[in-house]
C-alpha cells in the first residue's frame, strides 16, 4: 500500500485501522510497522506513532548512490570472472528484459516497476557475492517505491527497454569503465526524474 501509493506520504498509520482494513488481529500490524520503520518505509515518532515516509530530494540522492555504488562493484566483478561469468549474467538479464518488456506492454506500472527492480537485482546477484545482494535488498522496498511513484508520474514506454538494453551491452563490452559509467548515467536519469535539483550530481560523486 506504501510502495502502491494508496498510503501517502506523511500519512499517520494507526495499528487498529490497519488491522480492521487488512482482516487481521493488531499483533502481525504491530510486527509489520516495526519492520517498515526499520526498513525505511516508516518514521516513528514518540508520542506520534507512524506516518508513511516522505522522500527528500537528498534521500532519493542517496538511495539512488547507494544503488549505482553497489551495481557497479556488482558489474566490475562480473567482469572479472572472465567470459563464462559474463555470459551467464548476461543471459540471466536477458531474461529478465523479456519479463520487463512484456510489463511495458501490458501497460501496468505496478508490473513494470516490479520487472524493473527484478533486473537490477540480477545484475547484482550475478556477482555472486551474498553479502552484497543483502545490502542491495535492503534497498529494495525504497527503490520500489521511487520506481513506482517515477512510473505513476512519468509512465515507460519503449525507451525502458533501450536503456537497460544499453546496460547489457556495455557488460557484454568486457570494458569496466564504460559500463560502470552506463550504470552511473542509467541511474542518475532515473534519480533526476524523481529530484530534478540534486543536491550534488550522482555523476560527480563517488563510489559510482
Amino acid at each position: 500500500m506504501i510502495i502502491e501509493g494508496s498510503l501517502l506520504p506523511g500519512e499517520q498509520l494507526g495499528e487498529a485501522r490497519i488491522a480492521e482494513q487488512l482482516g487481521v488481529s493488531r499483533a502481525p500490524v504491530r510486527e509489520a510497522l516495526q519492520q517498515l520503520v526499520q526498513q525505511r518505509l516508516l518514521v516513528a515518532t514518540r508520542n506520534k506513532g507512524v506516518t508513511v515516509v516522505t522522500f527528500s530530494a537528498s534521500d532519493i540522492w542517496e538511495i539512488y548512490d547507494a544503488r549505482c555504488a553497489i551495481e557497479s562493484h556488482a558489474a566490475v566483478r562480473i567482469i572479472d570472472s572472465g567470459p563464462g561469468g559474463r555470459a551467464r549474467a548476461i543471459d540471466a538479464l536477458r531474461a529478465r528484459l523479456d519479463g520487463l518488456r512484456a510489463a511495458v506492454k501490458r501497460g501496468d506500472h505496478r508490473q513494470i516497476s516490479a520487472a524493473d527492480l527484478e533486473f537490477h537485482t540480477t545484475l547484482v546477484a550475478s556477482a555472486g557475492n551474498s553479502r552484497l545482494v543483502h545490502a542491495y535488498s535492503i534497498l529494495s522496498a525504497q527503490t520500489l517505491a521511487c520506481i513506482n511513484r517515477l512510473e505513476i508520474a512519468i509512465p515507460s514506454g519503449e525507451e525502458v527497454i533501450d536503456d537497460h538494453e544499453t546496460l547489457i551491452e556495455a557488460l557484454a563490452s568486457g570494458e569496466q569503465e564504460a559500463t560502470v559509467k552506463a550504470i552511473a548515467e542509467h541511474l542518475t536519469v532515473a534519480a533526476s526524474h524523481l529530484a530534478p535539483s540534486p543536491r550534488v550530481s550522482a555523476n560527480a560523486r563517488r563510489p559510482e
